[in-house]
């Protein structure tokens, strides 16, 4: 029977057995340690994709805040996985200022270094990380905000995207 793997599959699988082999300095070695062709294949940039926004989590309407879906790209700009830590910011949006970023509102870590965890939060359909960042505060319809979205990992550059909103859209 023939087999079939995922591109995003065996780009994890990779990453594994390259770990495993010591083929990577650790977290405060530096980026890029793993040379071409396979460098090609690791996270280059990251972007906060288009689905991002406010969302209710319960059928009640009772658990609300930020789904995030977050795509990791490559040296040819294709979606791939990878391992790392992710910190999402949230912030006030400032219409008539030059720096749209106001005060920040909110924080949320998400760590996808376990195999197990980084499924878990991968959306084949959008080829994206799919996270549910809850929050308390009350949110309006058609209130702006700015997203960032740091990733940092011991086998990549630390990577950054920002992407405003509207809540409700």
């Amino acid at each position: 029977m023939k087999t079939t793997r995922s591109r995003g599959g065996a780009i994890l699988l990779l990453a594994t057995v390259i770990v495993a082999a010591g083929g990577c300095t650790g977290p405060n070695g530096p980026a890029g340690s793993v040379g071409p062709p396979l460098s090609l294949l690791l996270p280059k940039t990251i972007k906060i994709h288009p689905f991002t926004g406010t969302r209710t989590f319960d059928e009640k309407g009772g658990i609300k805040g930020i789904e995030v879906r977050i795509q990791l790209l490559d040296a040819y700009r294709d979606a791939t996985k990878g391992f790392g830590d992710f910190r999402f910011e949230l912030y006030e949006f400032r219409p008539h200022s030059q720096d749209r970023k106001g005060r920040r509102i909110a924080m949320w870590q998400e760590t996808l270094m376990e195999p197990e965890k980084n499924l878990l939060h991968w959306d084949k359909l959008t080829r994206a990380y799919k996270f549910k960042l809850q929050w308390d505060q009350p949110i309006s319809v058609g209130e702006r905000f700015i997203l960032t979205a740091v990733f940092a990992s011991p086998y990549t550059e630390r990577l950054f995207a920002e992407r405003q909103f509207v809540a409700g859209q």
